[in-house]
């Protein structure tokens, strides 16, 4: 099978969608398409359905993706081994703010414990805004939110939005919530104001950042509310999961999602495996 076709397939396959698909491959969204219609002609099978809105795999297509990943594996396994100089670049991985000091040490960690010496460099932003930056090249890896029924990447772990008021502090202690949050394209932004809508209670958004750090101390400093995942509150401050003062906020799936045109030295199983070492809590690799 034609190295090409399958790598195509699999960019689809991780974005959920032939535009970004193709916006990771450098090739238009006619081109993506005319590639798959090509691989399912030298299958002879279907590999999507293309009646619904949504991009679904048939059943062959979900068998292809296993084979697929191990053929392109092997590929670019033995290029590595046969080039006479090891690609010397560093690693470059987005994060968002809000995983940065909770997820960052430990999946630096994993991978120099596969590649010691390897140079990381890490890049800030949302995952909006880290999402073309990864579709463009520009990025390697990117720990990324999920967006809803989404599969994309490879799972890290799960986690729980929370209320953060100051130590001490509860929601009934409040008649107009002193809101700080983060920037509107956060999932905590417009689910703590559409919740605190439907509840009825009155808030005044007082500060919006894009730091985590920046966040928290206007809640221990200033008296303010915050809202964010569990794992990036502090534990000297109150957090509150939802109840009849606050509503309850989304939980979000953080994952691991690779470029197409990743960096040499990280095949797509070391990622999986990486990957798989953080969601289980291994410190050391096989």
């Amino acid at each position: 099978m034609d190295t090409e076709l399958l790598r195509s397939f699999i960019a689809v396959v991780d974005t959920g969608s032939f535009t970004r698909a193709a916006r990771q491959i450098f090739r238009t969204q006619a081109a993506v398409s005319q590639q798959m219609k090509r691989l399912e002609q030298s299958l002879g099978k279907t590999l999507f359905d293309r009646e619904g809105r949504a991009l679904e795999l048939t059943a062959d297509g979900k068998a292809l993706v296993s084979y697929a990943r191990r053929i392109l594996n092997l590929h670019d396994e033995a290029l590595q081994t046969l080039q006479q100089e090891p690609a010397r670049r560093p690693l470059r991985i987005g994060c968002p703010d809000d995983y940065l000091v909770t997820v960052m040490p430990r999946l630096i960690r994993l991978i120099h414990q596969h590649l010691p010496g390897l140079e990381v460099q890490v890049f800030g932003g949302s995952s909006n805004r880290l999402r073309p930056q990864l579709d463009a090249g520009e990025l390697d890896l990117s720990v990324m939110t999920r967006h809803a029924e989404s599969d994309e990447g490879y799972l890290l772990y799960q986690d729980q939005g929370v209320w953060v008021l100051p130590a001490g502090r509860s929601p009934d202690d409040y008649d107009c919530l002193p809101l700080a949050l983060a920037e509107p394209d956060c999932k905590f932004h417009s689910t703590a104001l559409d919740g605190l809508d439907k509840l009825g209670r009155d808030y005044q958004v007082l500060a919006v950042a894009n730091s985590t750090l920046l966040l928290c101390e206007m809640v221990r400093q200033n008296g303010m509310i915050s809202a964010m995942i569990r794992s990036s509150a502090p534990e000297d401050l109150t957090l509150v999961e939802a109840g009849t003062l606050l509503p309850e906020l989304t939980s979000v799936s953080v994952a691991l999602v690779m470029s197409a045109n990743a960096h040499p030295k990280m095949p797509t199983a070391l990622v999986q495996k990486i990957s798989q070492g953080f969601a289980t809590g291994l410190s050391h690799p096989d």
